[in-house]
């Protein structure tokens, strides 16, 4: 008699998995016709009960806050992210779980799981349809809350290679509302720059920058890139706050967190800097130029991964004092980690959401924009490999900087452990839909208690 309640329960389960699976294709089917812009026929409410958002001159999103209506966009518009090797990897980022970390690390190590890379021909084929490009690869199309709709951010991304790995980075940040831009390094070759234009040219709201640099590492070319980006960007006036990132990064947090903690630092630019560092560590590297800097400027080391405000980016392009600053910087060393820095912790230049006073005065201002591991005695563990004193992440590194403070990850090889980067992709593809749907708020005390926004310069 078990036997045969086990056998009944079980197809009775079978039937209505089956039935789901029916009621949800037709549905999507349906749920997608019904959301082709203008989204006109998605209910017999009056179009009134909408709120409604222009976007651009051409496109219109309708939003509604209730749970049926973001039901129905996640149907439309969710397309499933896996990693092909069929690992848990809500057991490796949530749980730290060895034995599906070291699953994974044997998978990687057989040769027939080398991951085969989509090539630039890929990408110039399917960009031929731009709505299949958008379609297929997931874009998400419609703003996820009012909140994010009403802050957008500004992304540049320098891409020197990989252009796989690149669009899944633009891939995971994109947002309609949101403003990108690429540089592509002059070192990139025709195919591939060719392929990311046209990726660009799918998405009305990602440019390339208009500048090409051939970028090299320590050298003033970095800047030259960045500034590029900065120019391109400038000239849509809705964004926010500006986020510098390379190709081979990806986030931690989705668009929804990472507004919410811009948001709570009131304008505040994230820039990490050091005056003690720049004295005692690193005076070598400015040897070159003439002293002392234009303007007064105090010299500061730190990070060339900002998040800053429209008024820094402002000053960065158009005031005179930058201009100049800018040309004694030119012979320096590494100077992309001395030129933001620099600014933004010398308030006597009035760059608004700079902060007042020296770094290392204020214990509450880590640095997290970035989750890296450096190499050097008595520093964190790297699970991945170190190249350049830089820890490549792998499967192993993924639980701590998931559940870190920091807002991207840097950096990942798609050659090199590329389990790490799929799991990392498809739980914050799961997230990203979650806090949609369950309407999740966002806490963000830690942030807005830094000093970032209790010592910044304000109007």
């Amino acid at each position: 008699m078990d036997r045969y309640h086990n056998i009944y329960i079980g197809l009775t389960t079978l039937t209505m998995v089956v039935s789901f699976l029916y009621y949800f294709v037709s549905k999507t089917t349906n749920i997608n016709q019904q959301l082709n812009y203008p989204l006109e026929n998605i209910e017999k409410h009056p179009i009134a009960t909408r709120k409604t958002f222009k976007l651009t001159n051409e496109k219109e999103f309708k939003l509604k806050e209730d749970a049926v209506y973001r039901k129905q966009v996640f149907m439309a518009n969710y397309r499933p992210i896996k990693n092909s090797a069929g690992i848990n990897c809500t057991k490796i980022i949530i749980y730290n779980d060895k034995h599906e970390i070291s699953n994974a690390q044997n998978i990687m190590t057989k040769s027939v799981s080398v991951k085969s890379k989509l090539t630039p021909d890929f990408y110039l084929n399917i960009t031929n349809k731009c709505d299949l490009f958008r379609d297929s690869r997931g874009y998400i199309e419609h703003p996820l809350s009012k909140t994010e709709f009403e802050f957008p951010v500004a992304f540049s991304i320098l891409v020197y290679k990989d252009i796989e790995q690149v669009e899944r980075l633009l891939r995971s940040i994109y947002r309609p509302h949101n403003f990108y831009c690429i540089h592509i390094d002059s070192k990139v070759d025709k195919s591939e720059r060719k392929a990311v234009e046209k990726i660009a040219d799918c998405l009305h709201n990602v440019f390339i920058a208009g500048q090409s640099v051939d970028v090299k590492w320590g050298d003033f070319t970095l800047l030259e890139a960045e500034l590029a980006c900065m120019k391109t960007l400038w000239a849509y006036k809705q964004w926010k706050y500006y986020i510098n990132l390379a190709g081979q990064e990806f986030p931690l947090k989705t668009n929804r967190e990472i507004v919410a903690i811009l948001k709570s630092l009131e304008g505040a630019n994230v820039v990490d800097g050091s005056l003690s560092r720049a004295r005692k560590v690193y005076p070598k590297r400015w040897r070159m130029a003439k002293w002392p800097p234009p303007h007064k400027i105090q010299i500061v080391k730190g990070s060339m991964h900002i998040a800053v405000n429209r008024h820094f980016v402002d000053f960065c392009l158009h005031d005179p004092r930058s201009h100049k600053f800018l040309t004694w910087l030119r012979p320096t060393e590494i100077p992309d980690e001395t030129f933001f820095p620099s600014l933004n912790h010398n308030p006597h230049l009035r760059i608004k959401g700079s902060f007042l006073g020296e770094a290392e005065q204020y214990p509450l201002k880590p640095f997290f924009l970035r989750h890296v591991i450096w190499q050097f005695r008595g520093g964190r563990s790297c699970s991945g490999k170190f190249v350049r004193e830089v820890c490549i992440l792998g499967v192993g590194d993924l639980h701590r900087a998931y559940n870190s403070i920091e807002l991207f990850a840097n950096k990942f090889y798609l050659d090199f452990e590329h389990i790490a980067l799929d799991c990392l992709e498809e739980l914050l593809y799961e997230r990203t839909w979650k806090e949609y749907i369950e309407d999740i708020p966002i806490d963000t005390s830690y942030y807005k208690h830094l000093h970032y926004a209790k010592m910044q310069l304000k109007p």
